[in-house]
């Protein structure tokens, strides 16, 4: 069971795609799930306790200095070296999971309808086919849950998950570096495959946590909910230009908040969109660039700001238009590493 969200039956509130991260990495970069009515994972922090550059360990609280705790919650590991978090935490719940193939306009043209028809409600968008998945995920009281099942069953999953959904899929995807024109007929493919619909019940992590499948480039920005029907439109006229974008485009949601002044998500709500380029086999490869550069400036037109641990090209000039206290944030982190021993090769970049 992942230690991380789950202790003496308390978990996080919410839950990103992946579980394999650590605490501090994930307020540090405002990590997310997915739930109009949740925020980032920064939002619940309540005490942070740091080792300074001197090595004093030291605890922080926002109501013992509220600007200098807000600029803590997202600090992208900049201000020290985090040795504790004090977490606001659930009791264990499960959730019940309704999924079904959504057309992509529909999916636009009632988009406030699905993202407040469940408590957790992602999409997942399959480029070139018109079509996504749907998930619902709707919070349930704990239950057991017979777990065990048939051998025919478990061929059955080998073939379709593993075989199928996996090893043959990276072979396509190897082909498809080659042959660009190859990624429509494998999008098509698999949203047949995987958009049948499926209920099941289960565990809060098992159903939060989403395969993501081999190696990948991934950028992902939030875009205020206000502007995200606009910006998926034009996403998919980029698409009538690229051959070759993988699947699946995921958009999930944010409420807004204001306990870090670097949250994507700082005081709007937030529609995040996230994009990928497979490296089938760890092959690197540049091709996607041209469709992340594109896909990037459609969303830095529509106000939006980029994961913070993922790939985009912002600099210290494009952030602070961004983010309204980006020189309040720099001035306290100076008092922290005047000599910039805690900043990185990526983060120098960001803040050049």
């Amino acid at each position: 069971m992942n230690k991380m969200i789950l202790y003496m039956n308390k978990l996080l509130p919410v839950q990103a795609s992946v579980s394999n991260l650590t605490i501090a990495g994930t307020i540090s970069t405002a990590t997310h799930g997915s739930g109009i009515q949740y925020g980032t994972l920064s939002s619940y922090v309540r005490s942070i306790t740091l080792m300074k550059l001197d090595g004093e360990l030291k605890e922080y609280r926002l109501e013992d200095d509220e600007e200098l705790f807000r600029c803590l919650t997202c600090c992208l590991g900049t201000f020290g070296i985090i040795i504790s978090v004090r977490l606001q935490v659930s009791q264990l719940f499960y959730l019940e999971l309704n999924q079904h193939a959504l057309e992509f306009h529909k999916f636009l043209n009632a988009m406030p309808i699905y993202y407040s028809s469940s408590d957790h409600f992602r999409y997942t968008w399959y480029p070139y086919t018109n079509f996504g998945i749907a998930y619902h995920l709707t919070r349930v009281q704990p239950r057991l849950i017979n777990y065990k099942t048939s051998i025919v069953s478990k061929v059955f999953s080998w073939f379709r998950y593993s075989l199928i959904g996996y090893h043959l899929l990276e072979i396509l995807f190897l082909f498809s570096l080659y042959i660009p024109r190859l990624v429509r007929y494998i999008n098509n493919i698999y949203i047949k495959l995987d958009g049948r619909s499926c209920h099941k019940i289960d565990r809060c992590d098992k159903l939060f946590n989403f395969d993501c499948l081999f190696l990948q480039f991934a950028s992902e920005w939030a875009i205020p909910l206000d502007q995200s029907v606009s910006c998926l439109v034009q996403l998919e006229k980029l698409m009538e230009q690229n051959t070759s974008v993988h699947f699946s485009i995921e958009i999930r949601f944010s409420k807004d908040e204001d306990l870090s002044y670097l949250s994507p998500a700082y005081k709007r709500k937030t529609c995040w969109i996230n994009t990928v380029s497979y490296r089938p086999f760890g092959v690197t490869q540049v091709e996607h660039r041209t469709f992340f550069a594109a896909f990037e400036s459609i969303c830095y037109k529509h106000d939006g700001r980029p994961h913070w641990a993922k790939e985009h090209p912002l600099k210290n000039e494009h952030l602070s238009e961004l983010y309204p206290q980006w020189n309040l944030f720099h001035q306290k982190r100076k008092e922290f590493d005047p000599n910039d021993l805690f900043i990185n090769d990526c983060v120098r970049n960001m803040f050049s």
